[in-house]
């Protein structure tokens, strides 16, 4: 596999497309979010029908419904390691990544050329997600990071996942950054992206004024393995 010999192996990281047999015993489950009945019925009732957009982004028109949680946990998502929901890892994988695309990791070479890089950062669409309804702003097959954190630089990208996960690089400010949740937000809300985007930016800054001649990428990463997954059709 691709991934798996040219970049997970040889930059050592803890992010797999395809979860062999003997990591499992790491994985922790998915959980749905803790919701009161009332709170249910209510989010429920006042979402699009299930062959709208967004409904068809998130399998809600399939017979029966796509269960997002029953779907991740399964063994055979993790191990096929399909396109869009089978990513397995800790937030230190995927803020790993990252770093090893742009800056390089543990003395080996960036996976991407500088050029490669300003490319993939390069604002492509803004305006309405025609899937979840937000405001939605995309470089080329990434998110434009910079414009959903303002305090990060314009050619910041990267992308988050339903079930929580975010990680994003910012080339410029040398942060490299992942977080990865075990339980789902309600109403796939997750306000704690932005109080942890932004300390690892100070943290980054304040580094950088303390040792202006050290640049490494920081990072967010609890330790446990979940699912680093998308599963919204964009």
């Amino acid at each position: 596999m691709v991934y798996e010999e040219r970049v997970r192996a040889p930059y050592g990281l803890d992010l797999f497309m395809g979860l062999p047999e003997g990591e499992e015993g790491r994985f922790r489950p998915v959980q749905w979010w803790a919701a009161t009945p009332e709170q249910e019925a209510a989010f429920w009732s006042d979402l699009p029908g299930a062959h709208s957009i967004l409904g068809i982004g998130y399998g809600l028109n399939s017979t029966p419904p796509l269960d997002q949680v029953a779907f991740a946990n399964t063994r055979a998502v993790r191990a096929n390691g399909q396109a869009s929901a089978g990513g397995v890892g800790s937030a230190r994988g995927l803020a790993g990544l990252y770093a090893a695309a742009v800056w390089g990791l543990d003395g080996r070479p960036p996976l991407l050329k500088p050029d490669t890089v300003a490319e993939f950062a390069q604002l492509h669409s803004t305006g309405g997600d025609l899937v979840c309804g937000d405001q939605g702003d995309y470089a080329l097959g990434f998110q434009a990071k910079g414009l959903r954190y303002g305090f990060l630089s314009a050619n910041a990208f990267g992308h988050d996942g339903s079930a929580g996960s975010e990680a994003f690089a910012d080339p410029r400010g040398g942060i490299a950054f992942g977080y990865t949740r075990r339980r789902f937000g309600f109403g796939w809300s997750y306000p704690e992206h932005d109080r942890l985007a932004a300390a690892a930016h100070r943290a980054t800054v304040q580094r950088a004024a303390l040792h202006p001649a050290a640049v490494h990428p920081a990072a967010v990463h609890p330790a446990a393995v979940h699912p680093a997954a998308d599963h919204r059709a964009v």
